[in-house]
């Protein structure tokens, strides 16, 4: 019976190692992953006379979600917080015999490393100063060449088809490709940076590569996702930190919205047909507008599930497009299948036949002209240039 459960114990052991191995592995690749969906605020405790302050607590409070983390000052009263999630902070930082300074109103964008000093005054702990204000929007603690669109813009700024890629236009060093829209090339614009081409992007969504065989975002448009989920993105154009893969082009590092504390949604439509669109000159030619049919909906719904702890966040897009196309081809009237061209003269031709069925090879023509002779092949009547 003992040697009959020793294979059974081997399985068992074999089963946990396994998953023992994934486990690890995937809490090596969150932080990873975390570095290009979140950002950093880092910076310095000091008393009033400007000598750092060791061992001073720092509490970092999201205001949307209500999740707080907490760290300490270091010996030359610096402290860091690493991947925390974008969106609004409430700073405070406090020691035994200095009052708690609180700053309010601090915005971490996607991929910036924020610095926030404290002074702190001698006084009770619990007396506190708040100071409200934005922290500096220069970067100078990383040489990667960024630009970021942040949550305002995404919601703000009109985009034609809901595409956040012609956002991207309006930072320095970033044009519109000239490559056309296909089946395979997608239905968004291209962008190109630094000459680069426009397949040479790669497209980030929550830290995860979300770019098609064709170098293009993937939505149901063929776009960047749209703003119902988006919340905002960065366009990274050169020296890539370490975090991010070598590309060519740029790249482009979006993250989605999450659900708060609070219950929120949205939902939209928009609606385009051949009613309402004015007919092209080529279509009044040629006969009418085109038939065209275009529906491009959506929304978004996020929320608590435990406040202040766990949060669900869902949107949908959806796309229903036909179009007819107009197409033209010139062909020859009655008068040029009868050889009468514009500023030529006509051509006279005589046929005669003889007793026997078959016509004589006769044509007169101007002089000038080259002369041209008719053969009968089967029922069909052909001319031949010498």
């Amino acid at each position: 019976m003992s040697k009959a459960s020793q294979p059974e114990a081997g399985s068992r052991m074999g089963w946990r190692r396994i998953v023992l191995c994934l486990g690890v592995l995937l809490m090596s690749s969150a932080p990873a992953i975390g570095q290009l969906t979140t950002g950093t605020i880092t910076g310095t405790v000091t008393d009033q006379s400007g000598a750092a302050v060791p061992g001073a607590t720092v509490t970092l409070k999201n205001t949307d979600t209500g999740i707080s983390r907490t760290t300490q000052t270091r010996e030359n009263g610096k402290y860091e917080a690493l991947s925390l999630p974008t969106g609004s902070y409430e700073i405070s930082a406090s020691l035994s015999g200095f009052q708690t300074v609180v700053h309010t109103g601090i915005g971490l964008a996607l991929g910036q490393n924020a610095v926030v000093n404290f002074a702190l005054q001698v006084g009770e702990v619990s007396q506190s100063v708040t100071v409200t204000g934005e922290t500096a929007q220069v970067e100078t603690t990383t040489a990667t060449v960024s630009n970021l669109i942040d949550e305002k813009k995404v919601t703000d700024l009109p985009l034609n088809g809901r595409d956040l890629t012609q956002l991207s236009f309006l930072q320095p060093g970033v044009i519109k490709s000239p490559a056309g829209a296909g089946a395979f090339s997608g239905l968004g614009d291209k962008l190109s940076v630094a000459g680069s081409r426009g397949n040479q992007n790669i497209y980030l969504l929550d830290g995860v590569s979300n770019s098609d065989l064709s170098g293009n975002a993937q939505s149901a448009s063929g776009q960047l996702a749209g703003a119902e989920t988006i919340k905002e993105f960065q366009i990274i154009t050169n020296n890539y930190s370490a975090e991010y893969r070598s590309q060519a082009g740029a790249i482009v590092s979006a993250v989605t919205k999450s659900g708060t504390n609070n219950f929120h949604g949205s939902a939209y439509e928009f609606l385009r047909n051949d009613k309402l669109d004015a007919a092209k000159w080529e279509e009044n030619k040629g006969g009418g507008k085109s038939p065209f049919r275009r529906n491009q909906f959506g929304g978004s719904v996020g929320g608590p599930i435990i406040k202040d702890k766990t949060f669900f966040f869902a949107s949908y897009e959806g796309l229903r497009q036909s179009q007819g196309v107009n197409t033209q081809a010139r062909v020859p009237d009655v008068n040029a299948r009868d050889g009468i061209l514009p500023g030529v003269a006509p051509i006279t031709v005589f046929v005669s036949w003889n007793r026997k069925g078959s016509f004589k090879r006769r044509l007169w023509i101007r002089p000038h002209r080259p002369q041209l002779f008719f053969r009968k092949i089967g029922n069909d009547l052909r001319y031949v240039q010498l």
